[in-house]
């Protein structure tokens, strides 16, 4: 639900490709808590985590784990960064 950054007055598309096509990028050096990082296989934006500081994203992993934290490089695919 996207509604807690719609709390703040931020708005941004339902799935992570148009997120993607949505955002700015930042270096990952300059990623700030509340950053959206995606994430691609072959080149399609499939998935996206919110950077939480330290490192590490908070994320959606399955259906039976749930929301889960994890290091921001959980993932070996392409990341690419957006603010």
């Amino acid at each position: 639900d996207l509604s807690v950054f719609a709390a703040f007055g931020i708005y941004i598309p339902r799935t992570a490709a148009e997120q993607a096509a949505a955002g700015t990028p930042v270096d990952l050096g300059s990623l700030q808590p509340g950053d959206l990082i995606f994430y691609s296989d072959g080149g399609t934006i499939g998935h996206v985590s919110i950077y939480i500081g330290n490192g590490q994203v908070v994320h959606a992993s399955s259906p039976s784990t749930g929301i889960i934290v994890s290091d921001r490089s959980y993932r070996r695919s392409e990341e690419r960064r957006v603010g």
